[in-house]
């Protein structure tokens, strides 16, 4: 695929998830190249050495405005539409991995945008819940006929993609809004990334095609992703014909847990080891078990941070 390569965005939190995610693409898609995009100032010198990858962080990123407010939870990913390495890209979260082709499912040449296509529809509570605010998209953004593609809206935890599609005045314009207007978009860049998207594609800004390529982990029964999705003597099995990118969206794919399937994740985590340091058996599954811990660790402390802020109003 001609000026192509697939972005992750990672902060120290789900960076352990990541090291995962970029070994899936090495197994599953050889040699494609790999960006990490960081939220933070941690040291991935390993995957720089072992997957080659490239890295944009704070002191990479050219335009000052996103330097300085398109860092953090939610904005991070949107830094790729500006500044990715290629013309055409792949944006995956950190809590992802591809299991098989997923390339053969964009298409570039007739699309700007290729997204995933929800398995179920939308209700209006879905909308209000997952993307914006109904009322107040209505209000503010009334030449927006947002049930014309409440069929159409996405989970953007991955989806092929341009870079350039938008303009910077555009995106400016939304962190003015949220920030003004910190209700009405949901989840992130979930709700207003949508949003600029399907406006495009209303004015026709924008090709876009929606088609199956995101599994959601917490939309399916454990028992039914181990028949999708076994790991046979420490390797991927199934027919070797699925094509689709694995996303744990709610609960993490630890490797102890027991919210959710997460033995692919395990599997892509432990080929990183392999791969980047040459740990395999018990020395790579303890290291693994340690950032489990370093996570949980990590989380809970911002728990209680959050918890402390709000009562005593700091």
């Amino acid at each position: 695929m001609e000026d192509f390569g697939i972005i992750i965005a990672c902060c120290d939190q789900d960076y352990l998830f990541a090291k995962g995610c970029c070994a899936s693409i090495r197994y599953f898609l050889g040699d494609v190249p790999i960006c990490l995009l960081i939220d933070g100032t941690f040291s991935v010198s390993a995957l720089e050495k072992c997957y080659g990858v490239q890295v944009i962080d704070r002191t990479t990123v050219s335009n000052e405005i996103l330097r300085k407010r398109s860092f953090g939870w939610g904005k991070t990913k949107m830094i790729a539409f500006w500044e990715s390495p290629w013309q055409n890209f792949m944006v995956l979260d950190a809590d992802t991995i591809v299991w098989g082709n997923v390339l053969k499912l964009a298409n570039f040449q007739e699309f700007d945008f290729t997204v995933d296509q929800s398995c179920y529809d939308h209700s209006d509570a879905d909308v209000t819940k997952f993307f914006f605010d109904i009322p107040g998209i209505e209000k503010h953004f009334p030449n927006f006929y947002w049930s014309k593609y409440q069929t159409n809206y996405f989970c953007t935890g991955t989806f092929f993609a341009k870079r350039g599609v938008f303009s910077l005045e555009e995106y400016i314009e939304i962190l003015d809004f949220t920030e003004a207007n910190p209700g009405i978009f949901k989840y992130g860049e979930m709700g207003f990334l949508n949003f600029m998207i399907f406006r495009a594609a209303q004015e026709n800004r924008l090709r876009v095609q929606n088609v199956d390529m995101q599994l959601l982990v917490p939309d399916f029964d454990q028992s039914l992703l181990k028949k999708q999705f076994p790991v046979e003597s420490n390797e991927p099995g199934g027919d070797g014909t699925q094509a689709t990118v694995i996303h744990w969206c709610g609960p993490k794919p630890t490797l102890s847990t027991s919210k959710v399937y997460s033995e692919p994740m395990n599997f892509c985590r432990r080929k990183c080891q392999q791969d980047a340091w040459g740990r395999t058996g018990l020395e790579a599954q303890m290291l693994l078990q340690v950032e489990d811990l370093q996570r949980s660790i990590y989380v809970y402390k911002n728990k209680f941070k959050k918890k402390f802020r709000q009562l005593t109003g700091k």
